[in-house]
């Protein structure tokens, strides 16, 4: 099967709609760099029971959740700083706009692929690892705070995949989904938060609501 051509993730509005083609030229690798969201959860779920397991009756209860709440807040950080520095570096060409491409792009160019709107393992492997080996393994924190990191992690995919898959019925999920939609088709140099938009305020990317042209008011909302 032939790669995909890349095309610039900053297209906004340009959307193909189905599932992506192959981004290398060979299925198998490609079925590597992008898995399905249950490969995801089946990866990664049994890294957080252990680091549970492994720190508990070491450190006390309220400790332990203290702690978990520090990996998972760490995370958010992760989350914003490497969607706003790593995803969306973004070389005219070469190698670095292919790796691009492969690694994010290919989720703008097709938002509604499934299997696109997962990190890649690639990435989210030696994120979530170096994270613990740094932390527990040369550093002294509970493995609960790897727990914390890796479900801030978890939770973020199978978010982002919520939020291009389904139509949420709340008012939170229903502006949530609108911040990172705003994202994808009007300003993808802002909203680099997506469970946590609340870096976006704090760093100065958030991207403001507008009104559709001809529409002004209230009650006629834009992305």
């Amino acid at each position: 099967m032939t790669s995909a051509t890349p095309a610039r993730s900053g297209s906004k509005g340009a959307v193909r709609r189905g599932n992506a083609p192959a981004t290398v030229g060979w299925s198998w690798l490609d079925n590597l760099l992008h898995v399905h969201p249950a490969t995801t959860v089946v990866m990664f779920t049994p890294v957080i029971a252990a680091c549970v397991w492994l720190s508990a009756g070491r450190t006390g209860g309220w400790a332990l959740a203290g702690w978990a709440g520090v990996g998972y807040l760490t995370w958010t950080l992760s989350e914003y700083w490497g969607h706003r520095i790593v995803l969306h570096y973004e070389p005219e060409k070469g190698f670095g706009a292919r790796l691009h491409y492969i690694l994010h792009g290919v989720h703008h160019d097709y938002p509604q692929d499934a299997r696109r709107s997962i990190l890649s393992p690639i990435l989210s492997i030696p994120m979530v690892g170096g994270t613990i080996y740094l932390s527990s393994g040369l550093g002294s924190l509970p493995l609960v705070f790897g727990a914390g990191y890796t479900f801030g992690y978890l939770t973020y995919d199978l978010f982002h995949l919520y939020l291009h898959h389904a139509r949420p019925k709340s008012r939170l999920m229903r502006h949530l989904r609108s911040l990172h939609m705003r994202h994808h088709f009007r300003d993808d140099t802002r909203g680099f938060g997506i469970s946590a938009p609340y870096w976006d305020e704090l760093f100065g990317t958030s991207i403001a609501r507008q009104q559709r042209p001809g529409t002004a008011g209230p009650g006629n909302p834009d992305v």
